[in-house]
């Protein structure tokens, strides 16, 4: 099987996320800030030879896309499976809505983490490995951009690093940049971290 090159990158900033709200599989529109980092990073992507977008069906990830593809002009795929974690009843809610106990409960379950009504992170893991796998075969010898969620992108990383995915581990990476990961023989390895699109 050839060698396909994914990079992996999170949706540009939505209102939500500057109110510290919960989206899960909801959506909200893009911030003014997030729309101009998106702008601002479309040429810098173009340098990458990439020969696709996979996209997170949800909606903020289809408009970075979008945004994004005013430039790149390249073929997009939507993939359901690549969509943020499932946050079951805490959808909707501001994280200092929920009772910080219950929060430090979930988070100390590491790849359990579930949200009540949600889905684990190891879920989301399985499901977006599936996604990459599966793009990887019908990609072959290309460079793809991933167009999905910090919840995707975290698991596939943390994954890759053997971490345990408790709170008191430092960041891995920076969520304003590329994570590469490489598909080769339908196994996946992590390449290059934080990746500057802008830089020379």
């Amino acid at each position: 099987m050839s060698r396909c090159v994914f990079f992996l990158m999170r949706h540009a900033a939505t209102l939500w996320n500057l109110d510290k709200r919960i989206q899960g599989q909801w959506d909200s529109e893009l911030s003014p800030a997030g729309l101009a980092a998106c702008e601002a990073m479309a040429p810098g992507l173009a340098r990458l030879s990439l020969g696709r977008i996979l996209a997170s069906d949800l909606g903020r990830a289809k408009a970075t896309a979008g945004i994004l593809n005013r430039t790149l002009g390249l073929p997009v795929t939507l993939e359901r499976r690549l969509r943020e974690q499932h946050f079951g009843d805490w959808t909707g809610k501001h994280w200092r809505d929920i009772p910080a106990a219950e929060v430090a409960a979930a988070e100390a379950a590491g790849w359990q983490f579930q949200p009540p009504g949600g889905e684990s992170r190891a879920e989301v893991h399985s499901r977006a490995g599936h996604a990459l796998r599966d793009a990887a075969r019908t990609n072959g010898g290309k460079r793809v951009l991933v167009v999905t969620h910090q919840g995707v992108v975290k698991a596939v990383v943390y994954h890759l690093l053997g971490r345990a995915y408790l709170p008191d581990e430092p960041p891995a990476y920076d969520r304003r940049l590329l994570q590469e990961v490489v598909c080769q023989g339908g196994v996946l390895s992590l390449g290059r971290l934080d990746i500057d699109p802008a830089a020379p």
